[in-house]
């Protein structure tokens, strides 16, 4: 997901810490860092996965853990501590027009205690991270107390989970060295896995169905997933239509939690997720831009005049599932995109035929 507001210029993030070369085996006498990806993705295949590498760490009491964000997909690390889980979108203040979703602040803004010290037990926040320009990358927190920690992703709740476990320092634990590389070797895996679903998803979309006017009405799928296995795609990724055809597209039945959208931008602007407005004296709000939310061009047989979407099509929410377009009088290659994914390569093409 990308388009997020530049954090940077919105709070300052000390989370900044540089992970060392150690040999296998750590020793308690002296303070290390060590790194945890947050998330895994190929762009190139428009595959991700959705988990935390190591998933669980091991660490000495003065250890700090530095997550590193690593995918477009927008992600938290999140210590509840005994709080409920806060939603991630929230009704926009009384006073701000147009009412709308906004991020909800206590999930989208960092919360870190003093100097990053962290004794488990209260709540602790990365805020929204992406790999896009502009928004945070990292987020640190030094464990001062022995104990078993938990952490999720905000955004993408339990299925992205992951633990902390803080040792004694008579515990005989592995090196930041041997952790990141037992981590790189995962994330291969986990991709390679991830890979292996296109087949799987192909094969279930529903065959074109011809009508009795000549025309056709072809299915596309929005999405693809398994477990932590996210395929930020749409099947076909190309279509070959007529003018007059018509084209469903709809979330694959496996999609259970990613929204996304199907939007022909037509050489036009890029279309912004959030919209930040002034709160004075607090952080602005995160205002959800209507034009993703909402179709454009409902109705409309599909030109290359302007902008065609379809508006969120949330698997969790009330709204659709699925958006229908007819196809107008064009020819030629004519691009459309997630605007939520894009940046992770959910980017698709119908080729009209005259």
């Amino acid at each position: 997901m990308k388009r997020l507001p530049n954090f940077s210029l919105i709070v300052i993030l000390s989370f900044l810490f540089t992970g060392l070369a150690m040999p296998t085996t750590a020793f308690a006498n002296s303070a290390q860092t060590y790194t945890v990806l947050v998330g895994a993705e190929n762009v190139s295949r428009a595959s991700g996965v959705m988990a935390f590498f190591p998933a669980t760490l091991h660490v000495h009491v003065g250890d700090t853990v530095l997550w590193k964000q690593n995918t477009h997909e927008i992600h938290t690390v999140t210590f509840l501590a005994g709080a409920d889980l806060p939603p991630l979108l929230v009704p926009t203040p009384n006073g701000f027009t147009p009412i709308g979703l906004m991020l909800n602040p206590q999930a989208a803004f960092p919360s870190a205690p003093a100097n990053g010290m962290y004794d488990g037990k209260t709540y602790a926040n990365s805020g929204v991270m992406s790999t896009d320009p502009g928004n945070p990358t990292q987020f640190s927190l030094t464990f001062t107390q022995q104990g078993t920690f938990n952490y999720l992703c905000l955004v993408h709740g339990m299925m992205m989970s992951g633990t902390v476990v803080v040792e004694a320092p008579s515990a005989n634990i592995p090196s930041p060295a041997t952790v990141s590389k037992q981590a790189g070797l995962l994330i291969k895996q986990q991709l390679a896995h991830a890979n292996g679903l296109f087949g799987q998803a192909m094969s279930k979309v529903p065959p074109p169905q011809h009508n009795p006017d000549g025309t056709t009405s072809y299915t596309v799928l929005i999405g693809w997933s398994q477990g932590q296995y996210d395929l930020m795609d749409f099947f076909p990724s190309k279509l070959v239509v007529h003018p007059g055809d018509t084209v469903n597209f709809m979330l694959s039945p496996t999609n259970m939690l990613a929204p996304h959208t199907v939007t022909f931008l037509n050489g036009g602007p890029d279309i912004g997720f959030v919209i930040p407005m002034p709160n004075p004296p607090g952080p602005p709000v995160l205002f959800i831009n209507p034009d993703v939310l909402n179709p454009i061009n409902p109705g409309l047989p599909l030109t290359r005049n302007t902008v065609f979407s379809s508006g969120l099509l949330d698997p969790l929410g009330p709204g659709p599932k699925s958006w229908t377009l007819t196809i107008g009088d064009i020819s030629g290659d004519i691009t459309f995109q997630c605007l939520l994914h894009d940046t992770s390569g959910m980017v698709a093409a119908l080729k009209v035929v005259p």
